[in-house]
């Protein structure tokens, strides 16, 4: 602090001189001091003094006005920084945390799948059954072979009509369901049926191996995919079925259908024997 006094001494300035005034006043000595080169004016102490004291006057104020100004500049960066890209920042953010939530339920979900009994069959609730309770529906379906321990069940609400970009998104994910999953039943609504069974994405029961549908023919959905040279049965109506209590449907039709007879077709085959029995 000494030094910076006596700094502004030799320079002939006030400690409050603003940098304007410094660099002014030292190039007023430095023009006086090369032009004489020598001390003239002698009521005039900062023009005495010499030259080397006067650059060093000055290197020694200007550094610290430059350290002031440098801390200014960079606090204004950071906050025409933050200004703009506030929002960015904080959409980053929440990004990053949601992402670390949805790793952290995958992780979560694998550790208790991987504690899980092993699953019989797997089967999907596929269509417009906004509020269905698979969970309820699963606990119905083991009653009705209580050797079982699990069905690996999912469900995917596809909206009837689209209305709104939410409907749209459940529109999509839905196709991107059925792209990714494919389980051994599917409980359908009339409209999704129909759609599934043209597409060719369900099995025709006629063809199943080993297994004629013990079933009314009204109970029987016929459609025709484009292999189809007329309606062929893919889907049993076991609307009112009382493993659909609880399970909060919404009205519309249940539909059973098979997707995929693998390794699992005898337990496939056995539930769709007691779904059977047991509609009404």
């Amino acid at each position: 602090m000494e030094e910076l006094k006596k700094a502004y001494e030799i320079l002939g300035l006030p400690e409050d001189a603003t940098r304007e005034q410094v660099e002014n006043r030292y190039f007023i000595l430095l023009k006086r001091a090369r032009s004489e080169q020598a001390r003239i004016d002698a009521g005039d102490s900062t023009t005495a003094a010499d030259l080397a004291d006067v650059n060093r006057a000055y290197n020694l104020v200007l550094g610290i006005e430059l350290e002031k100004t440098g801390t200014i500049e960079k606090q204004s960066k950071y906050a025409h920084f933050m200004y703009y890209y506030k929002f960015h920042l904080i959409v980053s953010i929440i990004i990053v945390l949601v992402a670390g939530y949805m790793i952290k339920e995958n992780i979560d979900k694998r550790r208790i799948a991987a504690n899980l009994p092993p699953a019989s069959l797997s089967m999907s609730v596929f269509g417009n059954y906004y509020f269905a309770d698979v969970e309820v529906l699963e606990q119905n379906m083991l009653k009705l072979i209580p050797e079982w321990k699990r069905i690996a069940m999912t469900h995917t609400y596809v909206p009837k009509e689209i209305k709104s970009e939410q409907d749209m998104a459940m529109q999509q994910k839905s196709i991107l369901s059925l792209m990714t999953e494919q389980s051994n039943l599917y409980i359908l609504d009339a409209k999704n049926f129909i759609s599934l069974a043209t597409q060719g994405a369900l099995l025709n029961l006629d063809e199943l191996e080993g297994w004629t549908p013990n079933v009314a023919p009204e109970k029987l959905w016929n459609a025709k995919s484009e292999e189809d040279t007329a309606p062929e049965p893919y889907g049993i109506d076991i609307t009112g079925n009382p493993v659909f209590e609880g399970v909060e449907l919404s009205g519309e039709r249940q539909i059973i259908a098979v997707r995929v007879a693998d390794e699992n077709w005898n337990a496939t085959r056995m539930l769709l024997d007691k779904l059977i029995q047991s509609s009404p």
